[in-house]
């Protein structure tokens, strides 16, 4: 007869610690990670008279990266986690979101006839707008009026 028992999960520390190194072990996230700076790369070498550009590339990579990890880390929260932690990370996930959207918007509307740069700064606020109505302001509805 065996009188062996089962041995006790990790502490809490531990399984916090493996839930951050995960993301290293996936994957389809090493490859995005992977693609990304190898891409940055390129851009900076080919950017390297231009500074505007350097800038450019270097803010948005940053950016980019910032936003994976507020998003992973938003994924990650345990359903009993604070909800002032939740708020934190959506704050973040936006400001993130909207300084791209800003990045870009700025890069292409200045390429572009007055018409259509007006067009894309409407559609950037547009983003922007509903952005904050959907991480904020909506709040879902019960289904019960439904049935």
């Amino acid at each position: 007869m065996d009188d062996r028992r089962p041995s006790p999960p990790p502490p809490p520390a531990a399984q916090d610690r493996n839930a951050r190194c995960s993301w290293l072990f996936d994957p389809m996230a090493t490859f995005v990670i992977l693609y990304l700076v190898i891409s940055v790369i390129i851009s900076v070498y080919r950017s390297r008279g231009d500074p505007s550009m350097l800038v450019f590339v270097l803010f948005s990579c940053s950016d980019l990266l910032f936003l994976f990890l507020c998003l992973r880390r938003f994924e990650r929260l345990a359903p009993g986690s604070p909800p002032a932690e939740k708020v934190r990370l959506k704050m973040a996930v936006w400001l993130l979101s909207a300084a791209l959207v800003l990045a870009f918007s700025c890069r292409v509307s200045s390429v572009m006839p007055r018409a259509l740069a007006a067009l894309v700064w409407l559609m950037a606020g547009s983003v922007l707008v509903g952005g904050f109505y959907g991480l904020f302001l909506y709040k879902e509805q019960d289904d019960e009026r439904e049935r």
